[in-house]
């Protein structure tokens, strides 16, 4: 069974003091580690005092960016061995803004994703909709063209430690409803792209999240389901409480219905 992921990405919003107050405010709220896993991705200058701040495991400090190369004259990158001996286990590449603002290609994500994997820290691959239409023993199959450039040369041992995190250009950042039936669709079909590419033993445990307008209100239809395994949630993350909320929607629902079978039983 695949451990779901809740993931924030805070772009380029809260300082080291806000950060720091931030994880304070949630400690002891999060969910069991062993049935959620949680992270949260700051700016960089905030990473060493947040995982310092969170004291335990049970938070991921994510970095939102690295470069292809461990070290060198790069002024300015941040880099993959320095977030490895940070304890950082997570790295965001390629997500839509570096794209669209940066310039970032399918050849440079690529780099970054086999440099990160090279040294230990698990890559979260953000991939929009763009597909093609490519017959597979016979049949069509849309496959995510950008997603497989990005995957080109990872091997089978490697590809097992991805997380995908699909995120339509349509529903990043516009603030827009998320559509979960869309949101499921497109996460099928990023597996379905997986399993034709590789087997389809390593798509059913590679885990793969929504990102675009996850919110407190839509984010329990969104996990209900059955191919998406976890959110990467912007502006809604940056408030504690809706954070909270968005960490324990299954927590609520459990509650909920011990709620309902303890009125049965009474009535």
């Amino acid at each position: 069974m695949r451990k779901p992921f809740i993931a924030a990405n805070w772009k380029m919003h809260k300082s080291v003091a806000e950060s720091i107050k931030f994880v304070n405010a949630i400690k002891g709220k999060l969910p069991d580690p062993n049935k959620v896993e949680v992270g949260i991705a700051p700016q960089a200058f905030s990473l060493y005092p947040m995982k310092e701040a969170a004291g335990e495991p049970g938070l991921k400090i994510i970095a939102q960016n690295a470069a292809a190369e461990y070290s060198g004259p790069y002024t300015g990158e941040l880099s993959l061995r320095g977030l490895h001996d940070l304890g950082a286990e997570y790295a965001m590449l390629g997500h839509i803004e570096r794209r669209r603002l940066f310039g970032e290609n399918n050849a440079a994500v690529n780099r970054k994703v086999k440099a990160a994997l090279q040294i230990g820290v698990t890559p979260i691959i953000c991939t929009d909709e763009t597909m093609v239409q490519k017959e597979v023993n016979g049949e069509i199959h849309y496959v995510f063209q950008q997603l497989m450039s990005v995957l080109h040369g990872v091997s089978l041992d490697q590809i097992r430690r991805v997380v995908i995190s699909y995120e339509p250009s349509w529903a990043v950042g516009v603030g827009q409803h998320a559509n979960a039936t869309l949101a499921e669709e497109g996460c099928r079909m990023i597996r379905r792209t997986i399993a034709d590419n590789y087997t389809y033993e390593i798509a059913d445990k590679i885990r793969i999240l929504y990102g675009g307008s996850v919110n407190p209100d839509n984010i329990k239809e969104i996990m209900s389901k059955p191919d998406i395994d976890g959110v990467l949630i912007g502006r809604a993350s940056l408030d504690v409480d809706n954070f909270l909320k968005m960490v324990n929607y299954a927590q609520k629902e459990e509650a909920q219905l011990t709620q309902q079978e303890t009125k049965k039983k009474n009535n």
